[in-house]
């Protein structure tokens, strides 16, 4: 079990403190969009939460319609459902990327592509277009691509002090990084999802900075360098097309640089 702070520990009844309740609320919900359906021990440990104060959120989550119980395992509900469908992220952005995703897809057979924006250090799907990856790994809007994948390292690129993933070295992570930004491309064989692969691209603003990624991503990593310069290819479309935007509509992509805190906050 991880340490965590006093307003995200569990008291001795099981009750969390403070404002741990919706964060354990929210952890739960994460572990069950990542892993499907799931029983208590599973969750409570991929959550960080103690089994009493886990078993306690859920059935309050399963009273409102958040979580479904079945034969002791527990799966997303229809209102998460719901809500998940009310998130459109990124209006601007997600049109700019529209018909160069299209094209990418049509290119590309078999590959699930997608854009996506830097989140504190991470890489946050935003939109695209499902193929075959997505009976292995779901990578569609709203995915927060595992840590260390392609997209963290091309948005690293220009944040040196990224923390790196946890299975890596600073120094590794420096080397990969670099390998990157030298390329303007970032590769994934095989990890940090076994069984897929991945390549991904830079979109910039107007400015030069990096605001999102596109990326391509596969089963058979073979596939990548063959792959790699029509993703590049529809990177510099999307870029293109964020660059004929009106000047107040691109306004709002300063926000969305790499350093920026919150990459959606200027389209809310």
């Amino acid at each position: 079990m991880v340490d965590r702070p006093d307003s995200q520990v569990a008291d001795r009844t099981g009750n969390t403190l403070g404002r741990g309740v919706l964060e354990g609320a929210f952890g739960l919900l994460e572990e069950l969009a990542h892993g499907g359906e799931l029983g208590l021990t599973r969750l409570a440990d991929g959550a960080g939460l103690p089994k009493a104060t886990a078993h306690r959120l859920l059935a309050q989550l399963v009273a409102v319609g958040a979580v479904q119980r079945r034969a002791g395992r527990y799966r997303l509900g229809p209102k998460t459902f719901r809500l998940g469908q009310a998130w459109q992220p990124a209006p601007a952005l997600r049109e700019a990327a529209r018909r160069p995703l299209r094209q990418l897809a049509m290119t590309i057979t078999g590959a699930s592509v997608n854009i996506a924006v830097p989140d504190a250090g991470r890489t946050l799907i935003v939109g695209g277009i499902r193929g075959e990856v997505d009976d292995v790994f779901p990578v569609h809007a709203g995915v927060l691509a595992p840590h260390g994948n392609a997209g963290d390292r091309m948005f690293a690129a220009e944040t040196p002090e990224t923390e790196p993933p946890a299975c890596c070295s600073r120094t590794e992570w420096k080397r990969l990084v670099a390998k990157a930004h030298e390329q303007s491309l970032a590769f994934d064989y095989e990890w940090p999802v076994p069984d897929v692969s991945c390549v991904a691209a830079p979109v910039r603003a107007p400015s030069g900075e990096i605001i999102a990624g596109v990326a391509a991503v596969v089963l058979d990593g073979r596939r990548l360098p063959s792959i790699a310069p029509a993703v590049r290819r529809a990177a510099d479309m999307v870029t293109a097309c964020v660059a004929r935007l009106p000047a107040a509509k691109q306004v709002q992509f300063r926000s969305w640089s790499v350093g920026g805190s919150d990459p959606l906050s200027a389209e809310r």
